[in-house]
């Protein structure tokens, strides 16, 4: 899977784990999971409850990038609150 390189991923706050915890989500939303340290991008365009599951499967696989191990998690692409970005032409 060639995964988007403009894409800088964020976590969920606080706010947007505990919503999703009481079932509050955006249902079209595209999550996405990523390793935090070094923001590799494992996979993207993903309803909430897959994403979730997604970052389960993997475990503790190393980051291919940086070889952390136990921190793949879920989030956004920087400065969205829906996983949906639009990029210019020449970016």
């Amino acid at each position: 899977m060639v995964i988007n390189s403009n894409i800088i991923p964020r976590p969920l706050t606080k706010e947007e784990w505990e919503d999703c915890s009481r079932g509050i989500y955006d249902s079209f939303a595209n999550y996405l999971v990523f390793c935090p340290r070094c923001g590799e991008l494992a996979k993207t365009n993903m309803y909430i409850m897959r994403a979730e599951a997604y970052a389960e499967e993997l475990g503790d696989m190393a980051c291919p990038r940086c070889g952390a191990r136990h921190i793949w998690t879920v989030g956004y692409p920087k400065n969205t609150k829906t996983g949906f970005v639009k990029f210019k032409e020449n970016e």
